[in-house]
């Protein structure tokens, strides 16, 4: 049934294409308004599920606001399954109603972190300015939006985080508190920040922390965090690559979901030769034929870096084979693995039969 979580998740798969690029996404979806955009993106899975779901559709939207412009909305929503975005553009300027209705639902559905957590640290800071700039039409109005983009609470965490680079790793028991939360935090940068400051953690990490920093790695919707928290594994390897997550990251590798399966594969790259089982290069080796092209180039580059283990008959065959057929980040991916498999094999034929 239609709820806020089933709209929230709908508004979130649709900012996926915004977060790889979010200037393009913008301007091709036929608006300079970022705040019209995000108003668009919002209103679609509303509308579209209101033919379906009409009574969960209303309900929904009553508990967030029964102002007038929740009316207008759903009259606009009786009418079609979407607003043409060009029509939403001319409503939002001309009905004060409709603004405030907007500023609820952004509210109460987190718009400005959701789209927030889609963005790197630089791409943030220009969702920051541009909603900032669309805001400045409208200067009395939007005061949750504004909350939501001021976001002190996000400042000082930052600010904090910013602090506990001068403590080489030796961490209280109260920044460790800090550092799981910011890996929560709304805004990609700062869980990116959090993620890269734990791997330079100087104790071994607790198995909840652990598991934590895995989630984000395998789970995390911004390239910069998951890439982040991969790497502070693999900077806590010794550690971290035990039986029980080895084998929880072989269940991923054969995930029926590509960015599962390429998360993975991310992470085993990061631990290296601790990853070096026959059944986890096995699966590596099968994902050199994968559909996904991201998955195929994170498992060239993960049989790499695990190194000899890697390093048989098999994988310098499927390597091969994605170097002459690959798209040019898998080439590259493969041929760096491929040259290093290589040169290991060379160096230590002996051991390639062993572990073969």
């Amino acid at each position: 049934m239609f709820d806020h979580e089933q709209w929230r998740r709908s508004i979130s798969e649709r900012l996926v294409s915004f977060g790889r690029n979010p200037r393009e996404t913008v301007q091709l979806s036929g608006t300079d308004s970022l705040l019209v955009y995000l108003a668009w993106v919002t209103s679609e899975p509303l509308l579209g599920a209101f033919h379906q779901e009409p009574i969960a559709v209303v309900q929904a939207l009553a508990h967030i606001t029964t102002s007038p412009g929740a009316d207008h909305l759903l009259r606009r929503g009786m009418r079609a399954a979407y607003i043409p975005l060009a029509q939403l553009h001319a409503d939002l300027r001309h009905s004060q109603t409709l603004r405030a209705t907007f500023d609820a639902i952004f509210a109460e559905l987190h718009i400005i972190g959701l789209a927030r957590t889609r963005l790197n640290g630089v791409r943030e800071e220009w969702l920051r300015t541009t909603l900032d700039r669309d805001l400045r039409a409208f200067p009395d109005e939007f005061p949750l939006t504004r909350r939501a983009l001021a976001d002190v609470e996000g400042q000082a965490r930052a600010l904090a985080l910013r602090g506990l680079r001068t403590r080489e790793g030796r961490f209280s028991p109260a920044d460790i508190v800090l550092l799981r939360e910011a890996l929560g935090d709304a805004a990609a940068h700062i869980r990116a920040s959090a993620a890269r400051l734990l791997g330079t953690l100087a104790t071994p990490p607790s198995p909840a922390l652990t598991r934590t920093l895995l989630d984000v790695a395998l789970r995390d919707p911004a390239a910069e965090t998951r890439f982040a928290a991969a790497r502070s594994l693999g900077a806590m390897r010794d550690h971290v690559a035990t039986a029980a997550t080895l084998d929880m990251l072989g269940r991923f590798l054969v995930d029926a979901d590509g960015y599962t399966r390429s998360a993975a594969a991310l992470v085993l790259g990061e631990l290296g030769e601790h990853a070096g089982s026959h059944a986890l290069v096995a699966d590596l080796g099968a994902l050199l034929d994968d559909p996904d092209p991201y998955t195929r180039e994170a498992a060239a580059r993960a049989l790499g870096r695990i190194g000899l283990p890697a390093a048989h008959d098999s994988i310098i065959e499927g390597l091969v084979r994605l170097v002459q057929n690959g798209d040019v980040h898998a080439h590259e991916a493969a041929l760096d693995s491929l040259q290093r498999l290589r040169g290991l094999r060379a160096e230590a034929p002996w051991l390639i039969r062993a572990v073969a």
